[in-house]
């Protein structure tokens, strides 16, 4: 009988211990697989693979910011006292276009959207638009199956530590839920960070690639992109162009990809500047004083903080706006910008870089 009853308490034992930890975990959700943060926790950024699914489909808000890491740094705050809205992140490293896709459904799914500014990477729409969006590792959080939760809500990495880190960031009074994800804070900045990831100059220049260059994936993804903008005629969409350093500008050249990006995005503009909904613009992405200094950036693509916050105040500005009647003019306008500098390049090498922002 003493055996037995030590059995029971042990069971006993286990049964609360793992329905203490699971609700624990339930409670905190630090991943937002179940609800927003409750307590007076803070959305705290963590691994965005694993969050953005949750945020889109548990968040209050009626607005998103769409993009790869270049406008993971964003204040969305920015945004929202704007444009008098409340925006999240659905944003991903390197975010291929069928990624956002995916992200843009959630949203669209589970809420009424006002806004969505979307900052398009033209690199993004050279991926297979059939590519698995969700990496396995993070399949358990977004699948119907609830028995998978038990890698979640029995996981000691989440137990022991991120819900710890979500409790002792959200007492800090300094952080902002608006710059979740950001890249930027703190980071160096200058010439070599940004040539630490290419010598404008120092490569080989491949063979031009056509501008037809994987033209059923990039059709493809264009196509259901503007299938979202014309599904959602109630939603206004922002598109903006991320300002790019020229030293990623002329990564792409010596690839043989500069006109066929350049290309690329003028059939985004010319199948989308239609419709009602959409607006894009320019947010400095062929600004010589902005582009060219790479005093201003953090890698060769990644802007530092003034650079990302402006890219928050210009987005929606009529003086920023790009139109069907100059949509080519703004992209003439980078290509006279990188032919500059590559002219300078090619003559000087890379060392005038250092000196700032290129001047006539």
């Amino acid at each position: 009988m003493k055996s037995q009853k030590r059995m029971l308490y042990l069971l006993l034992g286990v049964v609360l211990f793992l329905g203490g930890a699971a609700l624990l975990v339930y409670l905190i959700d630090p991943f937002f697989h179940y609800h927003e943060p409750w307590f007076g926790l803070k959305a705290v950024e963590d691994e965005k693979e694993y969050q953005v699914p949750g945020i889109l489909e548990n968040f209050e808000y009626d607005s998103i910011l769409a993009g790869s890491s270049v406008v993971m740094s964003m204040n969305t705050d920015t945004l929202d006292e704007r444009f008098a809205c409340r925006t999240v992140k659905a944003v991903g490293g390197s975010a291929a276009a069928p990624l956002l896709n995916y992200y843009l459904d959630i949203a669209f799914e589970n809420h009424e959207i006002k806004y969505v500014f979307y900052g398009l990477d033209v690199f993004s729409f050279y991926n297979n638009p059939n590519m698995q969006v969700v990496a396995e590792d993070v399949e358990f959080l977004v699948n119907d199956n609830p028995f998978d939760d038990v890698e979640y809500l029995w996981n000691m990495d989440i137990i022991g530590t991120k819900i710890p880190d979500m409790i002792v960031v959200s007492q800090d009074e300094s952080y902002e839920e608006g710059l979740i994800y950001q890249l930027n804070k703190n980071e160096p900045v200058g010439p070599e960070s940004v040539l630490a990831m290419h010598c404008p100059g120092a490569g080989v220049t491949q063979e031009t690639k056509p501008l037809t260059y994987q033209e059923a994936y990039v059709t493809e993804n264009i196509n259901r992109l503007e299938e979202r903008v014309r599904e959602n005629q109630d939603t206004e969409f922002l598109f903006f162009l991320p300002p790019y350093s020229i030293v990623w500008w002329d990564d792409a050249y010596e690839k043989g990809l500069l006109d066929t990006y350049l290309y690329t995005l003028e059939q985004c503009m010319m199948r989308l500047l239609p419709y009602e909904n959409v607006r894009f613009y320019t947010t400095e992405f062929n600004e010589a004083s902005t582009i060219t200094d790479l005093y201003q950036y953090m890698d060769y693509m990644h802007g530092s903080v003034p650079v990302t916050e402006r890219m928050a105040q210009t987005v929606g500005t009529a003086e920023d706006e790009i139109t069907l009647e100059n949509y080519r003019e703004e992209l003439a306008k980078l290509k006279e910008v990188f032919l500059q500098f590559r002219s300078r390049v090619e003559s000087e090498g890379y060392g005038f870089v250092y000196e700032g922002a290129m001047t006539e």
